[in-house]
């Protein structure tokens, strides 16, 4: 799970991600460039703004041979400019503000909603907004593309460059994200067996190849925009799921009627506005708990956080989602 939590869309951290496998923390742009390059490919790294301040941290854990789970921020905003990654595939998931990628022709206007996907054969060019954070996914290029072939000669594999949070399939990929995350948080045992690690990758591969359209393997359901109605609301809803919105203040900012957005969500996305919100202030709920200490923390305060009021309402839908109770997570 993205920084302990189970994912409708991606939430804004409030501890540091896999913070017990630290690579580098600094402030010097130079150092920053030269370790990460070191780690993934060279590139260029520039702070956008005169007045910005760097302030990057970078953590990351390998499961096996082909795949690392990192977590990396840079504070200020950011331009990075790696060219083509040549040896590996970069799925960038922003667990915090925004980035605009430029994958080949593509540019991914990436937020918690969407991520992006840079392909070893295309040139990747992108801007972190101040306060981006980001769960990155790296997967060794050979073992994507042996396993694309399917047995025949492999080929180059180029991914559709966005990828859409909200689809059944990809959350179903990101659930075995979230299932590494979970374990790797938890000391790691099930990536000790060697065995283990690579079978997990390999599903993990090939979960990516049938969610993601590539030139090799496009999906049978491409994937296709929501509609801007539904898709501003989505945006406003993940921006501020704190706020006490109304369904009128929904469709004043998409512009239609309350009617027409309630048919558009429920023919896009299966569920009303409000029913959005409630799910994705459930997940920022089982965020902080993971996140609280269990000393400082009660069910009752981030329940009440997150507008729910009733406390046994909200243990009964939490265990509905999460299959275990508030006070189980929070108790880690």
């Amino acid at each position: 799970m993205v920084g302990g939590q189970e994912t409708e869309g991606q939430v804004v951290m409030a501890k540091t991600l896999l913070a017990e496998h630290p690579r580098i923390a600094t402030t010097d742009v130079d150092r920053a460039r030269d370790e990460l390059g070191r780690q993934f490919c060279p590139h260029r790294l520039e702070l956008t703004h005169r007045d910005g301040r760097l302030d990057m941290v970078h953590n990351a854990a390998v499961i096996g041979r082909d795949v690392t789970l990192n977590y990396l921020r840079y504070g200020g905003e950011v331009r990075i400019t790696p060219g083509t990654f040549d040896d590996f595939f970069l799925v960038q998931i922003p667990l915090a503000g925004t980035a605009r990628v430029r994958v080949g022709e593509r540019v991914v206007a990436s937020t918690r909603s969407r991520a992006s996907i840079g392909s070893p054969t295309e040139p990747v060019d992108m801007v972190w907004s101040d306060g981006c954070e980001q769960l990155l996914v790296y997967l060794r290029r050979g073992a994507v593309e042996e396993l694309a072939a399917e047995g025949e000669t492999p080929a180059p594999v180029v991914f559709e460059p966005l990828m859409d949070l909200e689809t059944p399939a990809t959350r179903a990929w990101l659930r075995l994200v979230h299932l590494a995350l979970d374990d790797i948080e938890a000391g790691g045992a099930l990536f000790r067996s060697t065995l283990a690690a690579t079978h997990f990758e390999q599903t993990l591969i090939v979960g990516l190849l049938s969610a993601q359209s590539s030139n090799q393997q496009p999906v049978a359901a491409p994937y296709t925009p929501c509609p801007p109605i539904v898709r501003t609301v989505v945006d406003l809803i993940e921006a501020e799921p704190e706020r006490a919105w109304r369904l009128a203040e929904f469709s004043r900012h998409a512009g239609v009627s309350a009617r027409t957005l309630q048919e558009a969500f429920q023919r896009e996305l299966g569920m009303s506005p409000l029913e959005r919100l409630r799910r994705t202030r459930m997940t920022r709920a089982r965020h902080d708990l993971l996140a609280g200490d269990p000393t400082r923390t009660s069910v009752t305060e981030v329940a009440a956080r997150w507008g729910f009021f009733h406390l046994g309402r909200f243990a009964q839908a939490y265990r509905a989602i999460y299959h275990e109770l508030p006070s189980q997570t929070l108790a880690g």
